[in-house]
């Protein structure tokens, strides 16, 4: 089968890899289509924990069910499905266990013709999703759904900033938290993204490289309660003055500074919490599943590359221009 292999050296080809074979509880997908995140490139470069290599990359998918493993129910056969990407969360839906991890390294993932993967890695795809929309929701909206719903605790009426707008979990997240009839605030360093998110239910941005950029969003929101944050800031002093009494910063990504500093006596005199959090549980999993079937909600792709054209697709990525995700139609 092709397969995009990161080998040994860091060098990615499409390559040829044989066809796995379902074990016991296990199920091989067709792949359908693919999506990209930055973890691709973080592994690309050397600098994702755990490295194993060669591998194939890719933790998003989507495809057919076209082989079942001894103890496998029969109504899996040919089913229409979106994997669940990663293995090893344990039975505490607080945290995952220490052996937790995301498809595409060290095990093999999804930017390939077939995958073998647990049964209870299986959702059936909703139908109003394609291949592309369904492809491009796991990681992002699994990410968002956790640290909106779980971590921000989110209800209508609250105020969320989402920072880094252009990215896939920032994208899903401007979609849920429009569902759950809270009012949306963003930053990017493109005016145009901004104004792409008003378009799609925001109320408004800033532009997070101006020197005053908390205090712009402080005049528009008039305080924050929740921050979807992808890139804390290097002095989180200046959350403080747009963050409401009891809000909830909510981290996920590495993008930002690697470290931070923040005054203690204010977070703990505005009972603000600073939370950890990333990807969520098979049962956070299929919790999203139901709520954007229930708003028909569609994640935001930027751009589709053919399958041979999957290494210009992280390429791609690695501009930063994007606005949603980016998928791989097999």
């Amino acid at each position: 089968m092709k397969a995009l292999i990161l080998k040994d050296d860091k060098s990615l080809i499409i390559g040829e890899e044989e066809k796995p074979t379902a074990g016991p509880n296990e199920v091989v997908v067709a792949v359908n289509a693919s999506a990209l995140n930055h973890r691709e490139i973080w592994i690309g470069k050397g600098l994702y924990p755990g490295m194993s290599l060669p591998c194939i990359l890719g933790a998003d998918g989507a495809g057919i069910v076209v082989e079942l493993g001894d103890g496998v129910s029969q109504e899996w056969k040919d089913k229409e499905v979106i994997i669940y990407p990663a293995y090893d969360w344990g039975d505490d839906e607080d945290a995952p266990t220490r052996q937790f991890r995301v498809l595409g390294m060290p095990d093999p993932g999804t930017i390939a013709e077939y995958i073998k993967v647990p049964v209870g890695n299986l959702v059936a795809k909703p139908k109003y999703l394609s291949w592309e929309e369904a492809a491009a929701l796991p990681i992002a909206g699994l990410t968002s759904w956790r640290a909106l719903v779980k971590h921000g605790k989110i209800e209508a009426g609250k105020k969320v900033l989402i920072t880094g707008i252009g990215g896939g979990v920032a994208q899903a997240g401007l979609s849920i938290a429009s569902a759950n009839e809270a009012q949306v605030f963003v930053t990017s360093s493109s005016a145009e993204k901004i104004a792409l998110a008003v378009d799609a239910g925001a109320t408004g941005g800033v532009n997070y490289k101006d020197e005053d950029w908390h205090l712009q969003l402080k005049e528009l929101s008039g305080g924050i309660d929740i921050v979807l944050d992808s890139s804390p800031v290097a002095v989180l002093d200046n959350y403080f003055k747009f963050m409401n009494y009891g809000g909830r910063i909510v981290t996920y990504g590495s993008t930002g500074n690697p470290k931070t500093t923040i005054s203690i006596s204010k977070f703990f005199l505005r009972h603000i919490q600073f939370i950890g959090s990333t990807m969520g549980s098979p049962k956070d999993f299929n919790d999203l599943i139901q709520f954007m079937t229930k708003h028909e909600i569609h994640p935001k792709i930027h751009q589709v590359f053919p399958f041979d054209e999957a290494i210009d697709a992280i390429q791609a990525l690695e501009t930063g221009k994007q606005v949603g995700k980016i998928v791989i139609l097999h």
